[in-house]
């Protein structure tokens, strides 16, 4: 039997192992590392602190993933187990190189690109999929400046490279250039997730991790250029920095990432003018090839990938906020139908009841006898069925205005509001269509409807207007729809109820429309609508 208290008290022991564990590990690791930092290249201690340090770093990575293949229980267990299998792929590619480069085997290099291949496609995946999952559409913006970075960060990597890249065996040139462009472009996409609103928590240890993998490709790169490739610290900031990337593993354990909807200002800054610009980077190559040569053909060959990854981004930008656009507008129509549905719910039930109670006194009444009672009741159950009918008419029409009904036939439309404003309160309607509706676009006339029916409705049902005046005008190359009645006025700065002034001026602006509202106490209100200047 699950007691109340076991879920809670299961969640702390496995925040309580991964706390264990990262601080045991981190701090194993960094003690190897720094004894590794002070022995003399070469040396028996210097062998032992490098093979200390890497496989204490390899052996909590492996503790750490499997406890997380135990405890995983999320919603969305298969990236997270292809983050694990990532991890692991990498974790089993470093223990074999450490291990082959201590004991003298050959196929080290070789097997360790291909893991490699392996382990960064199931990674580019997953943090891909992180950027879908808390940031929508913009995924396909995230895999455009990833791949923008990449490119700007390979150009530098391979134009400052003071050796000969086509004189080095195959894999050893692909862990050399790939492998650090490959972990920046990581980087950067877990960079991204972590400057969201709402980040989540083993994105932070991802981070950390790939730092760390970022570090080693620079040992690596210096001692290769320097002609004094050892084992050293390039493995054991490699292997910490799996180490990381499994306790990160740990972290998630598979459980749902939330949305997080955008990026800060600051990052999207940073992308632009911080040492991860692509605009940046690619702007230091030309100046430096400028001033010091040489200018290599690839770098110009570079330039223009890079204008139509730009070019692609500043499309799939675009599309992205038509989308979130869409969306947004549907969730704002969505909230509108629920407001009024809620409405017709309270209203129309009470007027039905109340007419159901008056029939049955009504009938009660005529089988005493009482006819004179039971004429009253039933003629007060005429009138509520009518106020029903009332009190129905209205968010209906609200629903058409704000699904577009009606908007291929605007003046139909319009004239149809009219008249049942004539039938349910008998007021007189009058109308001056000097210019044609059919003449607005349809968000303008989508616009002109819900305005027409929050300003009609408010007239017969509040006002206690006799008279209501619908027009249309041309003024130059503005058009105008008025609306006006003779009811008692109100003062529109205290109005409260129904869709409100201030949601009917942002819609009005959504659309490039201006909207006036005149009204007195005594002196009727009149509601003017502009279309254009």
């Amino acid at each position: 039997m699950t007691t109340g208290w076991f879920p809670n008290s299961e969640r702390l022991r496995k925040t309580l192992t991964l706390r264990v564990l990262f601080a045991s590990g981190t701090l194993c690791w960094a003690v190897l590392t720094l004894l590794l930092a002070s022995q003399q290249v070469g040396s028996q201690g210097h062998f032992f602190a490098v093979a200390g340090a890497s496989w204490v770093a390899q052996v909590f990575a492996a503790v750490a993933l499997l406890l997380a293949a135990r405890q995983a229980d999320g919603a969305e267990r298969r990236p997270f187990l292809l983050f694990g299998v990532a991890v692991a792929a990498r974790l089993v590619a470093d223990v074999v190189w450490v291990g082959s480069r201590a004991f003298g085997l050959g196929f080290a290099e070789v097997f360790q690109v291909a893991v490699h291949a392996v382990s960064y496609a199931l990674l580019f995946g997953v943090l891909l999929w992180l950027m879908a999952r808390i940031r929508q559409e913009m995924v396909s913006v995230a895999a455009l400046d990833t791949l923008a970075v990449m490119l700007t960060s390979g150009l530098l990597i391979f134009y400052f490279s003071p050796f000969s890249i086509v004189e080095m065996p195959v894999p050893v040139a692909l862990a050399v250039l790939a492998r650090p462009v490959c972990d920046l472009g990581l980087l950067f996409l877990a960079l991204a997730a972590l400057m969201t609103v709402r980040r989540p928590p083993f994105v932070v240890i991802s981070v950390v991790g790939l730092l760390l993998l970022l570090v080693a490709d620079g040992f690596y790169l210096w001692t290769r250029v320097q002609g004094i490739y050892e084992l050293g610290l390039a493995e054991a900031f490699w292997s910490g920095g799996v180490m990381f990337l499994g306790i990160a593993a740990l972290s998630w354990r598979g459980e749902t990432v939330s949305r997080a909807g955008h990026v800060g200002s600051y990052g999207v800054g940073l992308f632009w003018f911080g040492p991860f610009s692509p605009l940046v980077q690619y702007g230091f190559l030309l100046l430096w090839a400028a001033l010091y040569g040489p200018m290599p053909a690839y770098l110009l060959l570079g330039g223009v990938a890079l204008a139509v990854i730009l070019t692609g981004r500043n499309y799939a930008v675009a599309y992205a906020g038509d989308v979130m656009a869409r969306r947004q507008e549907a969730l704002a129509l969505q909230a509108e139908q629920g407001r009024i549905l809620a409405g017709l719910h309270d209203t129309v039930k009470q007027d039905i009841h109340g007419a159901s109670m008056m029939l049955e006194a009504a009938v009660a009444a005529r089988e005493r006898g009482d006819s004179d009672a039971a004429s009253e009741l039933l003629e007060k159950a005429l009138e509520a069925t009518r106020e029903a009918g009332r009190d129905l008419a209205r968010p209906l029409d609200e629903l058409r205005a704000a699904t577009g009904h009606g908007a291929a036939e605007p003046t139909a439309f319009f004239r149809q509001r009219l008249g049942k404003l004539a039938y349910f309160y008998g007021m007189e309607t009058h109308e001056d269509l000097a210019a044609p509706l059919e003449e607005l676009g349809r968000g303008e006339i989508l616009v002109a409807h819900q305005v027409f029916v929050e300003t009609a409705w408010n007239a017969a049902k509040h006002s206690n207007a006799k008279n209501f005046w619908l027009s249309t005008r041309r003024e130059g190359d503005a058009f105008v729809l008025q609306m006006r009645d003779d009811g008692r006025g109100y003062e529109p700065e205290k109005a409260t109820g129904g869709i409100g002034l201030g949601l009917m001026r942002s819609r009005a602006r959504a659309v490039g429309a201006a909207l006036r509202v005149e009204s007195a106490p005594g002196e009727g209100t009149t509601v003017e609508l502009r279309f254009g200047r």
